[in-house]
């Protein structure tokens, strides 16, 4: 074992050197004196096993990392004397170039033999290696090359030992979430590194409905001239939030020029991403000076003995090594440091595993094992893939915590979110995928219990923005041009309460006015901040689309005015809150029913209740019939005397003026649940009849746009309206439609009628058809809606920081007495709204099926009734035939009998002779 492998854990370069000579000695013949219970030492043979180190020695980080992989193998064969193997480290310095990382790998395989690489130290010289490795069965293991383009594909020797920069994607977009930011600049080093995290951090953001509106690529090595040409690109923007997304060195020279520019002051907010994050307290003073403000994310380690033993002495080790005492700070290590160490004691643990195993020989295979397939002298490593399997099981307490692979790269659970405030980097809080944002480690509290203990604002520690500012920048601020806003209005020559331009001779410009500018102002002075605007009148010919195009083109820097939010005009520009209703309706002139209203008393019945009534009417005088028939004088005498008592009486309950007295308790029954029907049925026809009189005078002339099509009647619509589209998509015929342009053509067309030139109906949206009925009163009535809109809105180009604010703004006018006062202003009290059928005479009728449930209950008693009563009823009906038959058989002398003839002759000669009498007299 080499001789810096025996040192204790507490030695340095300046400890005495007999002290040094005690510490060799203890290390190389205490441990196996104790694995022998005190027997006489032996001599172990250890196995040197090659094991490579690619990086950047020219830099502090590299400097940093070759020192911790030392000081991680001293203490791993401190901690384990007895194992066989003996990593022998070989180091080459890839000089921060792509060849010559890609040398150095060929070199450490091809001559030094090596069996495991670790590095290289960035992503980009990372994608070389990585096919090298591939190839020739050699892991390769990073703790420091944290791209995304490393891992692009499949290959599985590549293993990395850090933070993927696609992790922290998700807790950047949290931050921007948590303080409503919706716009941002993405700041990247121009190269597979930079570029590689913008896959993830768009989606990330998307998620919480952030955008991306601009992505400034910079190289590494840039020139001044050319940072401060983008940074003023950037201070052009309204957008104030960044995320800027580069390695340490060109970072520091990014924000050098940007302090330079004056962007690291009150309203910017500067985000860092981990790369950046990891290195805040170790960066030399006079960056972390133009620094001030920025927040970042790093990997969370928590601190323990361990870590503060591995700082003191890695400290006192690399400013002895490297005589860098004049910066306290650049002698600190960081988290890529904790990394490096993890790896060498997990590549240590490994190659002794795979030695035990069985693997005496760990080599590579001979150019006669490979034959032609030797290509520029690479072999395969024989136990590279042991080695792999035994890296990828490792699982152990590193100094950064758990080290335990997951899908071939260290799973980071938990990111410290860091605030740069004077010399240092200070804690605000913690994300974590379960917990989301929290100001204090506690994993049994969720995200959405975190956030209900405290306000948005406290989810974290105060934060100390750029300008040392306290106030959480709003994310977007006036561009330093001083560009007022270029607000479009359109000319509008007839529908003038929504927008009126003016000329003004006074100022040689215009004045502009209306409905929608009301509201518009309103909102604007509703806003937490001043905004410059000054409006500029366009004449689009009636045609919104080219207003629109304007916005989209950058003409205008917004359009207000009566424009319609529709999903076509939404893929180029973004609208706020709509201001209006929504919805396309039909104007009509609404008839005069006048001469219809002879037969209207039979309307409020349907046919089929009707008949139900009549039927009932019916059934139930046969019933009370029935009933009282036997033994009630009113019900009986001749067959005509009792049909015409029985349903005189049935129909003289509907206005309860019946006048037969009913003797029995069964036809009481029966009348008084009739009697019950009756009333609710007259109730009922009286509100029907009244509802139906009222509707009828306000009937419109047409309530369905199919019964136009049918009759083949003429239709209007606004000159320059999307509604055109509409119709055609109803099949109205272009030669039946109308192009009008003003309030006094809608009346005049209406009045006038399809039939002499006019037309029958109009088709518009509610805003204007309520302008038009506030003005010409109830001659018109609206239908409908026809079709759905949403109303008008406010045109801003897309990703408009000022469309939430403003929405916002319009819903709290509104919703409240202010935006009342504004339609009072000018459309007056009148605040119609469309009609949807309730002039219909259908909806005011009333059918059998509302009054079913009383027919059921009066027919069931009915029917009890008469099957009780139906016995006495026949018994009573066959006295009487037989007593009738007597009768008749009497007279007619077609009955005698023999022992009884002087009583038939004095029953028929005794009534004879009043008669002969009354005849004599």
């Amino acid at each position: 074992m080499p001789h810096d492998a025996a040192r204790g854990r507490a030695s340095t370069p300046a400890a005495d050197p007999l002290l040094a000579a005690a510490v060799v000695l203890l290390a190389a013949f205490v441990p196996p004196l104790v694995a022998a219970g005190g027997a006489a030492p032996t001599t172990m043979t250890t196995v040197p096993v090659g094991v490579g180190v690619m990086l950047d020695l020219a830099t502090g980080l590299g400097k940093k990392s070759l020192l911790s992989l030392e000081m991680a193998r001293e203490d791993f064969y401190v901690a384990h004397p007895n194992f066989t193997t003996r990593v022998r480290l070989h180091v080459r310095d890839s000089d921060r170039d792509v060849v010559a990382a890609a040398s150095a790998a060929l070199d450490l395989i091809r001559d030094e033999k090596v069996n495991v690489i670790i590095g290289p130290q960035s992503a980009l010289q990372a994608e070389f290696v990585t096919y090298l490795a591939n190839k020739t069965k050699v892991p390769v293991i990073s703790f420091s090359a944290t791209g995304d383009a490393a891992i692009q594909y499949h290959l599985p020797y590549f293993l990395r030992a850090c933070a993927k920069d696609s992790f922290q994607a998700t807790a950047i977009a949290a931050f921007v979430e948590e303080y409503g930011w919706k716009n941002v600049v993405v700041v990247y080093e121009d190269d597979n590194y930079g570029a590689g995290i913008l896959p993830s951090i768009t989606d990330a953001l998307q998620d919480v409905e952030a955008h991306i509106i601009y992505r400034s690529a910079i190289p590494a090595s840039s020139p001044d001239h050319h940072i401060d040409e983008e940074l003023y690109k950037l201070m052009t923007m309204q957008t104030r939030v960044f995320i800027v997304h580069m390695l340490p060195g060109p970072a520091s020279h990014f924000f050098a020029r940007a302090s330079a520019a004056g962007m690291m002051i009150e309203g910017y907010v500067w985000i860092v991403t981990d790369n950046v994050g990891i290195v805040l307290d170790v960066l030399p003073q006079h960056t972390i000076e133009n620094m001030q403000g920025v927040v970042g994310l790093r990997p969370y380690v928590a601190n323990s003995a361990r870590i503060i033993d591995f700082v003191s002495r890695f400290d006192t080790r690399f400013r002895a090594k490297y005589h860098e005492p004049h910066d306290v700070r650049m002698a600190r290590p960081t988290v890529f440091q904790f990394w490096a160490y993890d790896v060498a004691w997990a590549v240590a643990t490994a190659v002794e595993k795979v030695k035990r195993v069985g693997f005496s020989n760990i080599g590579f295979q001979t150019p006669q094992d490979v034959g032609k397939h030797l290509v520029n002298g690479l072999l395969a490593s024989l136990a590279g893939p042991e080695i792999l399997s035994s890296i990828l099981e490792a699982d152990f307490d590193g100094l950064a915590g758990r080290f335990r692979f997951v899908d071939r790269h260290m799973h980071i659970p938990i990111y410290e979110v860091v605030n740069v405030i004077g010399e240092k980097a200070r804690g605000l809080g913690f994300w974590s995928p379960d917990s989301g944002l929290m100001r204090l480690l506690n994993s049994s509290t969720t995200q959405e219990q975190a956030k209900s203990m405290v306000t948005a604002s406290k989810i974290l520690k105060p934060i100390i923005w750029p300008g040392d500012s306290t106030t959480v920048p709003k994310g977007w601020d006036f561009p330093v041009n001083a560009k007022i806003l270029r607000i479009g209005v359109p000319v509008r020559h007839e529908f003038k309460f929504f927008v009126n331009v003016e000329a003004n001779h006074n100022t040689n410009g215009s004045r502009v006015s209306g409905y929608s500018i009301d509201i518009f102002e309103a909102a604007v002075n509703k806003l937490p901040y001043a905004l410059r605007y000054k409006y500029i009148p366009y004449d689009c010919a009636n045609s919104y689309d080219q207003l629109i195009s304007q916005v989209y083109y950058k003409k205008f820097d917004a359009a207000v005015g009566d424009v319609t939010i529709i999903a076509n005009r939404s893929r180029y520009v973004d609208f706020t809150m709509p201001y209006t209703e929504s919805g396309v309706s039909m104007l009509v002139l609404a008839k005069n029913d006048d001469e219809t209203t002879m037969w209207i008393f039979l309307e409020p019945l349907t046919k089929d209740l009707w008949i139900a009534t009549v039927v009932f009417i019916f059934f139930t005088g046969l019933v009370v019939w029935m009933i009282e028939n036997p033994k009630n004088k009113k019900f009986q005498g001749s067959k005509w005397k009792q049909f015409s008592t029985a349903f005189y009486f049935a129909f003289s309950t509907l206005t309860f003026s019946h006048d037969q007295i009913i003797k029995k308790l069964h036809s009481k029954v029966v009348v008084v649940i009739w009697c019950f029907v009756v009333l609710v049925l007259v109730q009922s026809y009286t509100a029907s009849l009244s509802s139906l009189l009222t509707a009828q005078r306000l009937q419109p002339s047409v309530t369905d746009p199919r019964q136009l099509l049918r009759n083949g009647d003429y239709i209007g619509y606004q000159n320059g309206s999307f509604v055109h589209a509409i119709l055609r998509r109803l099949q109205f015929d272009e030669r039946k439609i109308k192009v009008l342009s003003t309030l006094e053509e809608y009346a005049k067309a209406l009045k006038a009628g399809s039939k002499n030139g006019g037309v029958s109906a109009i088709f518009d949206e509610n805003p204007y058809l309520n302008s038009f009925i506030a003005q010409y009163g109830k001659e018109f009535q609206i239908v409908g809606p026809i079709d759905r809109t949403d109303g008008f809105g406010f045109v801003f180009p897309r990703g408009s920081p000022l469309v939430p604010d403003l929405s916002k703004a319009i819903l709290n006018i509104t919703e409240g007495c202010e935006g009342f006062q504004i339609q009072k202003k000018w459309f007056g009290d009148a605040t119609p709204s469309p009609d949807y059928g309730s002039s219909d005479t259908n909806s005011v009728r009333l059918s059998l099926r509302s009054f079913k449930g009383l027919f059921i209950v009066n027919g069931f008693a009915l029917c009890v009734m008469l099957v009780i009563n139906l016995p006495e009823f026949v018994r009573a009906n066959c006295t009487e035939l037989r007593n009738l038959s007597l009768q008749r058989a009497q007279s007619s002398g077609e009955i005698a009998s023999d022992n009884e003839p002087q009583q038939l002759q004095n029953n028929n000669s005794a009534p004879m002779e009043p008669l002969q009498m009354r005849e004599t007299n």
